[in-house]
């Protein structure tokens, strides 16, 4: 089926996922440190106690995923994305109210559990559970609410914030998720009963039916162990960097128009890379991917360790989204295609767990750092070194999958 024809076929719900990943910016790090100077000024917080904040915030979120990511297996998707999205508006007003670190903690707890978490996991698990064939394809257009929000919310943001202060803004975030967002969801979800009942039906005439795994026996299978490090390394890198994005491009001299006008670079390579994985999985696997997404990521660390040129600030953000847009395709298509579709909550709360928790690690390690003098290129080297081990881990997986077809193209 040609790419507009898929599309208009299934617009509805592909309109929906998109609606998810677009709204989980909100929790999203490179979304909040854009208000990060503004809210270490007024709550008097340090670069290192900003970043224990949050780190423990995101830390807590990620416990809590392991529970509430399984729920999307056994509850209705429109009531579960009502509840999800329900909570991200909530998350956005406490922010608006956060007169000190406890309530900016409870906050940040909210949007990186119901933005970064529950709203990309709602996002991929649906695409990957209700379309076969075209599980790559479907990815890769629901993925591209995050380069469509990285290219314009930060631009906006500056402007947005140049008229209304940091507590309006979160403000206007809750109002809108209530009264727009949650009702457009619902809206793209019409009909989704019946989408289910089809699912349902082709799951219990399987002959051969997913395998019915534990979080606990997930933790002991091979393949899952060595594809990890390559799933949350790059989340893990690009969470303490962007998180502490205005103190890293002070050093570098570089100001936050530059940076801004750079994202769009990191959104369009985001783009190529995870519409090019979504191809690559429905015809090949995902297990032909595997073995290249993190490079990309490396170079970028390199670039970032080597350059100061303002020019550089576009290489390092393009190179990076190429490992981020085609990440978000390749790992969600590679535990549909190793433990199936029955369970997919299940297995994928666990990994976006163990991601968010280590994500809660990097800005508390990268702030930490920066307060004790340590040069980006150092840390830039550093995280060098950790992608391109993970890299290397993955390959054995990834060798794995290749070797055997994804059972829907059998």
């Amino acid at each position: 089926m040609k790419t507009f024809a898929y599309i208009a076929k299934n617009i509805r719900f592909l309109g929906f996922g998109l609606a998810c990943t677009l709204a989980s910016n909100l929790g999203q790090t490179y979304f909040i440190a854009l208000f990060g100077d503004l809210i270490r000024a007024d709550l008097n917080l340090t670069n290192s106690g900003f970043g224990a904040v949050y780190g423990a915030a995101t830390l807590v979120s990620g416990v809590m995923i392991l529970w509430a990511g399984r729920w999307i297996d056994r509850t209705d998707l429109r009531v579960y994305a009502t509840v999800v999205l329900a909570g991200l508006a909530l998350s956005s007003a406490l922010m608006a109210w956060a007169l000190g670190p406890w309530v900016l903690a409870a906050a940040f707890v909210g949007l990186r559990l119901f933005g970064q978490g529950l709203l990309r996991h709602t996002a991929f698990v649906s695409m990957a559970r209700y379309f076969e064939a075209s599980r790559g394809r479907a990815m890769s257009i629901v993925g591209l609410g995050y380069p469509i929000a990285e290219a314009l919310f930060p631009t906006l943001l500056v402007l947005l914030l140049g008229v209304v202060s940091w507590r309006e803004a979160w403000t206007g975030f809750a109002l809108y998720l209530f009264f727009v967002h949650i009702p457009l969801a619902l809206w793209l979800l019409k009909g989704h009963g019946q989408r289910h009942a089809h699912l349902q039906q082709r799951l219990d005439n399987d002959a051969r039916p997913d395998p019915k795994l534990t979080q606990r026996q997930l933790l002991c299978d091979w393949r899952y162990l060595t594809v990890l490090p390559a799933v949350f390394m790059g989340p893990f890198i690009m969470t303490g960097l962007f998180f502490h994005q205005l103190p890293i491009a002070s050093q570098k001299g570089w100001d936050i128009a530059l940076l801004a006008a750079s994202f769009p670079a990191f959104a369009g390579a985001s783009v190529a890379s995870g519409l090019t994985a979504g191809w690559v999985v429905d015809r090949h696997g995902a297990g032909w991917g595997l073995t290249v997404f993190v490079w990309p990521l490396t170079l970028a660390l390199i670039v970032l360790a080597t350059f100061d040129q303002a020019w550089t600030v576009a290489l390092y953000l393009a190179l990076s989204g190429l490992t981020f847009g085609a990440g978000i395709v390749l790992t969600s298509a590679t535990w549909a295609e190793t433990y199936g579709v029955r369970q997919l909550g299940t297995i994928r709360s666990l990994t976006t767990a163990l991601v968010v928790m280590s994500t809660a690690v990097a800005p508390v390690l990268v702030g930490w750092l920066l307060d004790a003098g340590v040069q980006v290129a150092a840390i830039a080297w550093g995280g060098a070194l950790i992608t391109s081990a993970a890299g290397l881990t993955v390959l054995a997986p990834a060798r794995a999958l290749r070797r055997k077809r994804p059972s829907f193209l059998q």
